[in-house]
């Protein structure tokens, strides 16, 4: 007679366990929220809200998670830097699903890009301006542009891109923030090797302020070029008025320091390693700056060809050259007139 095994009671079968999960809102008060995911209870719901037609599944099979909930580790994640199988831990959930959560999460927020990281615009600009003006003396700033560096693992394709001057893998992220450190513009998509000046060219900011859609001034450091929309201090300031516009600027661009600092500190992600692929990576950087914002708003070919590229690239370093030349006719008028 031949046997069988009824599937049923086969004890090689795994077995589906779903855990009851934690949910931190039922009994963290406001201010471990705010130590622990960088926001109270208000500005959770307020942040869930915003992505709830992001983030709510279309059934409640399997356990889905809710909005909330995902958002909770999500920020878990973000705030610390942690490893996801740690994360999985506190809510009782397996690392892929954290995994599958921080990705969708930082997805739904980079969504949200153009409605919480905008320029100025020309209403706001006065304002702004004014507050530059007497932080320092600076005239005209309607922001402050510098790079950071997020470090990330080693890619498997690309690898030696990604490596910086200081000798470890990162993503070269721009930003520019305004008087109040809000954030105003990011780009999150180079690669560690990249030049800041090249990122800022790039850039859909730099071109428009290169085309004049933009008013007023960026302030950087020496590693961009000076251009008529974009100061710079002198290498080697010849005379006092030049010494005080490089303490003006100085002092000035301490403001974008400071909003590194904090988004840094705020999302330790960044401070730490992402230890994701690098696009993933950007959309978690992208997703931290909103988050940051959100913060501030709760607050909380053959010869021929080459030849004709050679010629090319001679054209765009004699434009260049003008365009340095242009910013440099403007640096010294803001020399004559505001600190001589």
């Amino acid at each position: 007679m031949a046997e069988f095994i009824d599937p049923v009671e086969d004890v090689n079968v795994p077995r589906r366990i779903f855990r009851d999960r934690e949910n931190p809102l039922d009994h963290l008060s406001d201010e471990k929220l705010l130590r622990e995911y960088r926001f109270d209870r208000r500005g959770i719901y307020e942040i869930a809200n915003k992505l709830e037609g992001d983030l709510d599944h279309v059934t409640q099979r399997n356990h889905s998670l809710p909005s909330v909930l995902q958002l909770l580790i999500a920020l878990r994640f973000f705030a610390t830097g942690s490893f996801q199988s740690v994360v999985g831990d506190v809510f009782h959930v397996h690392k892929s699903s954290v995994s599958r959560v921080i990705h969708r999460v930082a997805g739904a927020l980079c969504r949200h890009l153009s409605q919480t990281v905008t320029f100025p615009s020309r209403v706001e600009l006065d304002a702004i301006q004014t507050s530059f003006f007497r932080k320092a003396g600076f005239p005209r700033i309607s922001g402050v542009i510098d790079g950071t560096h997020v470090r990330i693992q080693a890619p498997r394709t690309h690898e030696d891109q990604y490596v910086n001057r200081k000798n470890y893998h990162s993503v070269n992220v721009q930003l520019v923030c305004d008087h109040l450190c809000r954030i105003r513009n990011v780009v999150a998509s180079w690669p560690g090797s990249t030049h800041d000046s090249r990122i800022l060219t790039e850039s859909k900011i730099g071109r428009d302020f290169e085309a004049g859609m933009h008013g007023g001034l960026l302030l950087g450091d020496s590693g961009y070029p000076c251009r008529p929309w974009l100061m710079t201090p002198f290498m080697n300031p010849l005379n006092a008025a030049q010494e005080r516009y490089n303490n003006a600027l100085t002092h000035t661009r301490s403001i974008i320091e400071r909003t590194i600092g904090q988004l840094k500190r705020r999302f330790h992600c960044l401070h730490s390693e992402l230890r994701v692929e690098p696009p993933r990576a950007c959309r978690i950087i992208v997703a931290s700056v909103v988050l940051f914002n959100m913060s501030k708003m709760y607050s909380e070919e053959g010869d021929d060809v080459e030849e004709e590229a050679q010629e090319a690239e001679e054209a765009h370093e004699e434009n260049q050259q003008d365009f340095q030349r242009a910013g440099f006719v403007v640096r010294d008028a803001i020399v004559n007139a505001f600190f001589n």
